[in-house]
């Protein structure tokens, strides 16, 4: 079945979307580097106030699928799109560049640099400012250079490469910003990143680590990069987020959430993460509003897209998740994220064999992460099937004796046999687990059944969610 978006907007004046520059040398290391000149222009404009650029999620997603320029920047919403290609030689590097109107297909600019990878940071400084000039609008200070040293700054660039392709690429990631800070043990960005992938792996989102041990390290590295640039949004974001999955500290959250604003209010990452604080204590319409603008953000990010099924869900919106999951999958017809939504929605509307068609898929294209296979234990449950049941609740068991399960995942499968008092005390370890997913407790319908039993209402207590 087909969905169909509603008629876009026209794009603001002052926005451009800055596309993956081609590596011309056709050599895979310099498709890291060249990704990341991009990026890092990118980042330079997304300082400007007076300026829409389109993230980079979505603006790289782009990479291969058209040419046409008119087509780009409608589905990135943007005015104008700067492209580029580099060739690299050794220490040497040409790169040409060239920003186009999109509404006329004219050329603003277009400009060739031949440089020496010395001159690279000033090179980037450069032709963010020939972008500014020709839209008129000033550069300022923007974010504060982390680093001249060029091997620690490729490491970081390929870091965020694979940090795009997280939750698979997390264990890459790690790999190339500790690299990264091994190079240069100053390098505030690559500490950033690093925080980035240890709290989603003792998240929810992932799931992979011990909260307590994933998140210390989170701490420790968004910690220190802002001992090194105290006005990194990034570190700041991932500090709210670690707060709203682990410390359960609302209002020191919501004040972290706020400084990483007024740092950066286009990183649309801080309004993703913001909208599941929102989600967590209540705010459901904030929280939609939260969602909607990283959305205009980042408009074809994968994560970002499902995100807007996901709140859906826990507002108890299911039509408009089940909607949102269509327009996921056309966009990103290989993830499992929109199946297992799609489970999760159907479930609740009672469509038992269609949510359990979906989780089963879930579960298969995401190569069995603990979450998707515990919601098809629930369903299982839910559904009568307690023999399917308790052949998911013996697996969740047994993985968790060579690695980390959530028991929050198992609690699920227990709640949906109508095992009431096995599922709390599955929820008690969660707590003592520090479990990301007990943010949620207040809101996933799936824990309705236990919603009246006191001991529900003290764990509510424990995690702050209630008087």
């Amino acid at each position: 079945m087909v969905r169909v978006a509603g008629a876009a907007t026209a794009a603001p004046e002052n926005s451009i979307a800055v596309l993956p520059f081609t590596n011309l040398g056709g050599e895979p290391d310099n498709e890291y580097f060249s990704d990341g000149l991009a990026e890092e222009i990118l980042n330079a404009l997304g300082h400007v106030e007076a300026l829409k650029v389109s993230a980079r999620s979505s603006a790289f997603s782009i990479r291969g699928k058209t040419t046409d320029i008119a087509a780009i920047a409608g589905k990135l919403r943007v005015a104008n799109v700067l492209e580029g290609s580099v060739r690299r030689a050794g220490q040497r590097i040409r790169v040409t560049v060239q920003l186009v109107d999109a509404r006329t297909g004219f050329q603003v600019w277009s400009e060739r640099y031949d440089r020496q990878m010395e001159d690279i940071f000033e090179l980037q400084d450069d032709i963010a400012r020939a972008i500014t000039e020709r839209l008129k609008v000033s550069l300022g200070a923007g974010e504060r250079r982390s680093t001249s040293n060029l091997q620690a700054y490729e490491f970081y660039l390929k870091g965020r490469y694979y940090w795009a392709q997280r939750p698979q690429g997390i264990g890459k990631a790690i790999e190339y910003f500790e690299g990264a800070i091994g190079k240069d043990a100053n390098y505030a960005r690559a500490r950033a990143g690093l925080a980035d992938c240890y709290a989603t792996l003792g998240s929810w989102e992932n799931g992979t680590m011990q909260p307590i041990v994933a998140m210390a390290k989170a701490k420790q590295a968004a910690d220190k990069a802002l001992e090194l640039d105290e006005r990194l949004a990034e570190a700041h974001t991932t500090l709210a987020y670690r707060t709203t999955h682990h410390d359960w500290d609302w209002a020191c959250a919501e004040a972290q959430f706020q400084h990483a604003f007024e740092l950066n209010p286009h990183y649309a990452v801080c309004h993703h993460w913001y909208s599941h604080y929102l989600t967590a204590v209540g705010r459901t319409d904030e929280s939609l509003k939260a969602s909607k603008r990283c959305l205009e953000l980042d408009p074809l990010d994968l994560v970002i897209n499902v995100h807007m099924a996901w709140h859906y869900h826990f507002a108890r919106q299911y039509e408009q998740a089940i909607e949102q999951c269509w327009k996921t999958s056309e966009l990103h017809p290989n993830s499992f994220w929109p199946a297992y939504f799609f489970g999760l929605a159907y479930e609740q509307q009672g469509q038992v064999d269609q949510g359990m068609e979906d989780l089963l898929a879930s579960v298969r294209m995401s190569g069995n992460v603990t979450f998707a296979t515990a919601a098809l234990g629930h369903l299982y449950g839910i559904a009568g099937n307690a023999d399917e049941a308790c052949v998911v609740y013996e697996e969740l068991k047994a993985r968790a004796e060579r690695a980390y399960v959530p028991a929050y995942d198992i609690a699920l499968v227990c709640t949906g046999m109508g095992w009431n008092d096995q599922a709390l005390e599955y929820l008690a370890r969660a707590h003592q687990e520090r479990s990301g997913w007990m943010t949620y407790l207040k809101v996933d319908p799936r824990l309705d059944p236990l919603r009246d039993d006191a001991r529900f209402v003290d764990l509510l207590r424990l995690v702050r969610l209630a008087p």
